[in-house]
């Protein structure tokens, strides 16, 4: 939940960057900032963080006037994976039946993080197709993938400011699904109104889209 030199540097100045320890790096997230405008268009938006609690990026949104819920599935992912009995439910159920149990245009916004890069592929489209049923009318989601499989590490995200997202090595083991081809991303997301694409240097896309 951070440091006490984090929670000082929040307390007193809200959604300011905290301090830089080894294995850490930021990034500008243009994404980011879109995502934000959209959440403050409405009163109290709900966001939903799909990656663990970080009190950065609770404190930054309550700040902004969100109320966040947090579902980290990529610990889901790893349970769901690890049931190898043959007479085990399909993959697919085992991951939906305790997850994202929220009623329909529950939230204004979604932050995916990496989450489709590491789903199996029956995973992908049930997943697409239930954070866009979560999503309002308007709603956004963003999330990030990977522009090239270098052997990536898997990685943690937490929000400082409206721009800037923190990395930080995660402990999971899950392995390294895909490099989604744009076309695929457009097929994928397709139920979604509109869509944006930011490219950045250090090997990520940004997708950010609204419903």
């Amino acid at each position: 939940m951070g440091t006490w030199l984090e929670k000082l540097t929040e307390l007193l100045h809200p959604g300011a960057a905290p301090p830089q320890f080894p294995g850490r790096h930021l990034r500008t997230s243009l994404g980011l900032e879109e995502f934000v405008a959209i959440l403050t268009e409405a009163e109290h938006a709900s966001v939903l963080d799909l990656g663990c609690v970080w009190q950065p990026t609770v404190a930054y949104f309550t700040h902004v006037g969100c109320k966040v819920y947090t579902e980290d599935l990529f610990p889901a992912l790893v349970e769901a994976r690890a049931v190898l009995s043959p007479d085990a439910p399909p993959l697919a159920e085992r991951f939906f039946s305790g997850t994202l149990n929220y009623p329909k245009g529950n939230f204004r916004g979604i932050l995916a993080w990496d989450l489709f890069d590491y789903l199996p592929e029956e995973l992908t489209r049930p997943l697409a197709a239930r954070l866009h049923g979560l999503l309002e009318a308007g709603g956004a989601l963003l999330a990030l993938f990977h522009n090239r499989n270098e052997g990536e590490s898997f990685t943690r995200y937490r929000v400082l400011n409206s721009r800037t997202v923190e990395l930080l090595p995660g402990s999971l083991a899950l392995p390294f699904e895909r490099v989604f081809p744009n076309r695929a991303l457009l097929t994928l997301f397709s139920a979604f109104h509109s869509s944006r694409t930011f490219i950045g240097r250090d090997n990520f896309r940004e997708l950010f889209l609204v419903k």
